[in-house]
């Protein structure tokens, strides 16, 4: 993935250096961005919730991923494997073998499930669960039937969360209006919670808009402390982090909530037994504390 932060730079720091210039400039850039399209991964604007950036989006504009075109967007990239999904890997493979059901929040047609299958020993009874919006859940059935997936299930909402061995949340949760409020919707989580490609960093929580080409969306940037004290607070500890530089976020005229890496977390819950932070092929279980 391209460096974002390298095409917006002489925006990033003329605008401060010339005030009316970068009155103008970033005039300019957000007429572009309300009305870019084809493929892009543009964010413009700091909000501070996601109503006010929902304001913001032209009615002449599509907005989010349920809708055709936003649905087809991530087909081309379902068999990818990044450098943002190996810290994924790692822990999904000391997990599957006591796992039975992974609940892939945010799994598009299931493309983790596709890209990660080369390189993981699913279990014979596996099932992973894919939730996402309709339009995207109507194509994910398409692909598992027509890839012979049958450990593939698709569904529009967060129920079978409760059945769930392991929360797998990549890149999803800055989409949704209020994660942990649909976290605690749920009448029982799964012991083990991977979240992935979060955009969090150390300003206070914020929502920027985001253009994904096909549509405009709101963009949760969360507070680092706070995004882990809130999954801490449904009875998690943390038991690793990750950063991942192949993901980033540049928001021109607005540098300091720019993010230059995304982060991942893996979270078990607080009373159980969980895998330890061994060396690979070594497997381990170590009680976890409070």
């Amino acid at each position: 993935m391209p460096n974002v932060f390298q095409g917006w730079r002489p925006l990033l720091e003329g605008g401060a250096r010339l005030p009316l210039a970068g009155f103008i400039l970033e005039r300019a850039y957000r007429r572009y961005f309300l009305r870019a399209s084809g493929t892009k991964r543009l964010f413009c604007g700091i909000f501070p919730d996601f109503d006010a950036a929902l304001r913001a989006i032209p009615k002449s504009r599509l907005c989010g991923y349920d809708n055709e075109a936003s649905a087809d967007r991530m087909m081309g990239e379902w068999l990818g494997v990044y450098p943002n999904d190996y810290p994924v890997l790692f822990w999904l493979e000391r997990l599957l073998p006591v796992t039975q059901n992974v609940f892939d929040w945010g799994g598009n047609v299931g493309i983790k499930y596709f890209a990660f299958r080369r390189y993981l020993d699913y279990p014979v009874r596996l099932v992973w669960c894919v939730s996402d919006l309709p339009a995207i859940v109507e194509r994910g059935r398409l692909v598992a039937g027509r890839e012979k997936a049958p450990a593939l299930q698709f569904t529009s909402t967060l129920e079978a969360l409760a059945q769930a061995d392991v929360l797998l949340a990549s890149g999803v949760v800055q989409f949704v209006d209020d994660p942990f409020q649909r976290l605690r919707s749920v009448p029982h989580l799964p012991d083990h919670l991977i979240f992935n490609k979060v955009p969090v960093y150390d300003m206070p929580s914020q929502v920027t808009l985001h253009n994904m080409g096909t549509a405009l969306c709101p963009y949760h940037l969360f507070n680092r402390a706070a995004f882990v004290q809130s999954i801490e607070a449904l009875g998690y500890r943390l038991s690793d982090h990750w950063t991942s530089p192949d993901v980033a976020c540049a928001i021109p005229f607005a540098p300091r909530h720019s993010i230059a890496a995304y982060s991942g977390f893996y979270f078990t819950r607080s009373s159980i037994a969980s895998v330890s932070h061994a060396a690979p092929g070594v497997r381990l279980l170590q009680v976890a504390t409070p």
